[in-house]
């Protein structure tokens, strides 16, 4: 049972948590009221039109396309800040890992157009990535598709939020004492074997959490798509913006709660298989 004391110092949290939740819960209510021309507003009639709008036009594959790219940019990022974070914890002296944590939060000091809008000048015809193939006699003219292509996105959205794997990790490896290691070691096991059999399992917690945090930035994201995917590119935050435009309320209240339906589940399924609360205990317990 929680003390009388704990639940006065937890009583703001749950307000402000509470007050956070108002919108969310509006949000849901809304997408089921129906849009009324004559007075250019929703009003509380119940219909399924936004939801079934969403299955029109498209939609449906802009909504697919988002959980493709936010899924693929999550792997991606934890496959770049494994070894980063296993370097960071239990191979850098006290120097390197305050050069190594600060080589990956800089960039943050940066602006997210900025950010995004310096790759259209690494990857264009004329940028350095181009420019050194070619004078490698690697390819015989710049290569278009590095730009404003599926590619672009993907190296501009990892680049971006790989960091939010990262920690996520390096918070998990806390758990892994260097003893666990050095006894596999002095019993033969190689390296993947330790992975695969130590490391990977006491991590997996930190694993998942920095895949649902990049995930979720993903999809709420749309400058990376905007300006490295082209005219023809689209992401659900992009989506819903354009529906806004034309005042059609109950359609992007209805694709942000299909959203946060999936998001929520994600984070109930990590909960329950990966017990992500263990991210916050100690080693030792």
């Amino acid at each position: 049972m929680m003390s009388r004391a704990s639940f006065l110092v937890t009583l703001p949290l749950l307000a402000i948590l509470s007050i956070g939740l108002v919108p969310l819960v509006t949000i849901l209510a809304w997408s089921f009221w129906t849009w009324d021309p004559d007075t250019y507003w929703i009003k509380p009639d119940p219909s399924l039109a936004g939801y079934t709008a969403i299955l029109a036009a498209g939609r449906w594959t802009v909504l697919l396309s988002t959980l493709h790219k936010a899924m693929l940019a999550a792997v991606l990022c934890l496959v770049a800040a494994y070894p980063l974070a296993y370097a960071i914890h239990f191979l850098a002296g006290r120097r390197m890992k305050l050069l190594l944590m600060a080589a990956i939060t800089i960039p943050f000091f940066t602006s997210y157009l900025i950010r995004a809008f310096s790759w259209r000048l690494v990857l264009g015809r004329t940028g350095p990535v181009n420019t050194l193939l070619v004078d490698s006699d690697l390819v015989a003219e710049p290569l278009d598709w590095l730009l404003f292509s599926d590619f672009a996105v993907m190296v501009g959205l990892v680049a971006s939020y790989m960091p939010f794997a990262a920690f996520p990790l390096l918070l998990a490896m806390r758990r892994v004492e260097p003893s666990f290691l050095a006894a596999a070691q002095d019993l033969g096991a190689g390296f993947w074997h330790i992975v695969r059999t130590i490391l990977v399992p006491l991590t997996r917690s930190g694993l998942f959490a920095g895949f649902l945090f990049v995930f979720v930035m993903v999809v709420g994201s749309s400058t990376e798509v905007q300006m490295l995917g082209g005219a023809g590119a689209s992401i659900v935050s992009v989506m819903v913006n354009d529906v806004m435009r034309v005042a059609n309320f109950p359609l992007a209240f209805a694709i942000s709660t299909v959203v946060l339906v999936v998001l929520f589940s994600l984070v109930l399924l990590g909960n329950w298989a990966f017990r992500l609360s263990r991210l916050f205990e100690d080693a030792a317990s």
